[in-house]
């Protein structure tokens, strides 16, 4: 009777650790989800409003009006694969198939171009393995892109 008492104990007790892993899992990418919310409300609040752009820092202000807001949108757009990626809604070869049409086009290339800087430097910074990995994919498909190209 012990015996079968303890595997019971046992079990719930596993029962609630997994409940406990899972709801953790489950917190964590619902505050990733509003990080991305809020990044993607502050582009879009700078692709709307020029006055914006110069307060991200980087040499957006200097670029003509199109120009700036194609960059923004871009972000967007990667930024979106990217937290896809991360939470394994996208693959590999989807990530890949997705890049390789982006970088067919112009603003795609120069989007990367312009961005790739900052990616490889948060992949480095000690970001997770899927965001260096996902910049490596995309490094890949826009050198993949360029040598097509040549």
């Amino acid at each position: 009777m012990a015996v079968v008492s303890l595997f019971i104990s046992a079990a719930a007790l596993a029962g609630i650790a997994l409940s406990l892993i899972y709801q953790s899992r489950q917190t964590r990418l619902s505050r990733e989800e509003s990080m991305r919310a809020s990044h993607r409300e502050l582009l879009v609040m700078s692709i709307n409003d020029n006055v914006l752009r110069p307060c991200w820092g980087s040499p957006l202000a200097e670029l003509p009006e199109e120009k700036a807001r194609q960059m923004l949108f871009a972000n967007l757009i990667v930024s979106w694969w990217h937290s896809a990626y991360l939470i394994k809604e996208t693959k590999d070869r989807q990530l890949r198939i997705l890049c390789y049409g982006f970088f067919q086009g112009d603003v795609g290339r120069e989007y990367w171009a312009r961005a790739r800087a900052g990616w490889s430097d948060l992949a480095a910074a000690g970001a997770s393995a899927q965001t260096k990995r996902f910049v490596a994919i995309a490094d890949e498909e826009y050198a993949s892109v360029l040598a097509a190209r040549a």
